[in-house]
């Protein structure tokens, strides 16, 4: 095979082997579109590069054709990176820069023909296009190191189009024309430069997409399906966790055990379908009652918990009243008219160096109490005996 033609073909060929890499992932991930969009942006980029080197009769309309797809590739990429964080691309920017772009390529097209002035033309474009778009994922507070890697590959891609034409145009012993345009030194370096962005940004995108699957198999495995909220497992990773952070702030921190009064009779007597509107009735009065810092979850049938950071014991009491008075009138279209369902609380309020376990157990005590008074209340642990307190007393008292 000729070199020439080798060279050329390395760039199509890494961007369409990553294309169809990414058409097989979004077939299993359907749901996320700008994978799908991602592939498409290769194979767009893999069409402009064969256009660079095989060219159709018409030389002009080749060149501006060739540069097209470059501009769909790369905005179809950038708005499938800002896809995964739901940011939108920063449309009017774009524009601005995009007909600039292209308006002063066709003028050293067809106006006053010039082959290095277009390649300062498209490169300039391309590079404030992909500095854009490294601005607005910067913008992005929830980056994970992979996100970074590929923030830095977008900065460093986008600056490069200003340094490396210059450079490369600088090097060359005679001015490019469309004779030789091929074998110059801008040729080589862009096919290098292109070879190894798609390659390290395609890496990275798949590494990317491959954590995103594995945190959702993660949340999906923390996440009782019938009410959306965390289930046992999750709750009590989270709460451990936000028990350990608590340790040292000294945050005040409360939890509240509640659980569904007479839950089994509706089952039994208005089917488990019924069971499960009031499960999620009673989960979406939970959920909408809390705010972010805390967590909620259904620790197994009828029974819930939250954890409330940052909430005293008066706070915890607060909420707790206010959730039992809007449940026992929230309506159930399942359920007969003017029947409503209730639940029960226990609160218990976190003390410094106690573990997740005892604090669960003081918080069940008292919801056991509130189920001994007749259920639809709520009541709070007592706190547990003070040895040294206990000691003193005794001491004095002898």
């Amino acid at each position: 095979m000729d070199t020439g033609i080798f060279i050329a073909l390395i760039n199509p060929g890494i961007a369409l082997t990553f294309a169809a890499t990414f058409l097989l992932l979004w077939n299993y991930q359907r749901e996320k579109r700008y994978i799908l969009l991602l592939s498409a942006s290769l194979a767009a980029g893999a069409g402009g590069f064969l256009l660079q080197y095989f060219l159709l009769p018409n030389f002009g309309l080749t060149r501006l054709l060739s540069n097209t797809l470059f501009l769909v590739a790369g905005v179809g990429l950038s708005i499938s990176m800002l896809g995964r964080y739901n940011r939108r691309l920063p449309v009017r920017d774009i524009m601005v820069v995009w007909l600039a772009g292209v308006a002063t390529y066709v003028w050293y097209l067809y106006g006053d023909p010039n082959t290095e002035y277009r390649i300062y033309a498209i490169n300039f474009t391309f590079g404030t296009l992909t500095l854009l778009i490294a601005a607005e994922l910067r913008a992005v507070r929830t980056r994970k190191a992979v996100d970074n890697i590929m923030l830095f590959l977008t900065v460093f891609w986008g600056l490069s189009f200003f340094v490396r034409p210059v450079v490369s145009l600088w090097l060359e012993d005679v001015p490019v024309n469309d004779v030789n345009y091929h074998q110059s030194i801008y040729w080589y370096t862009l096919t290098f430069f292109c070879s190894m962005f798609i390659l390290l940004i395609s890496l990275s995108s798949t590494c990317a997409l491959v954590l995103d699957i594995m945190d959702d198999l993660n949340h999906q495995s923390q996440t009782d399906l019938l009410s959306g909220l965390l289930n046992r497992r999750g709750f009590e990773k989270s709460a451990e966790q936000k028990l350990r952070e608590a340790q040292g702030s000294g945050l005040p921190m409360a939890l509240l055990v509640c659980d569904l009064d007479h839950f089994k009779a509706v089952n039994d007597t208005y089917g488990h379908a019924t069971g499960d509107s009031v499960i999620r009735i009673f989960a979406e009065r939970l959920r909408t009652g809390t705010s972010g810092d805390h967590i909620v979850g259904r620790m197994g049938g009828e029974e819930f918990a939250v954890l409330l950071c940052g909430s005293d014991l008066r706070a915890a009491r607060l909420f707790a009243e206010g959730i039992r008075t809007t449940f026992s009138t929230a309506p159930c279209v399942e359920l007969p008219d003017g029947l409503r369902t209730t639940a029960s609380f226990g609160i218990a309020q976190w003390l410094a160096g106690e573990t997740a376990e005892q604090l669960f157990l003081r918080a069940d005590r008292a919801l056991y109490a509130a189920k001994n008074s007749g259920r639809n209340c709520v009541r709070v642990a007592e706190l547990p005996p003070d040895p040294v307190h206990d000691a003193s007393r005794a001491k004095t008292a002898t």
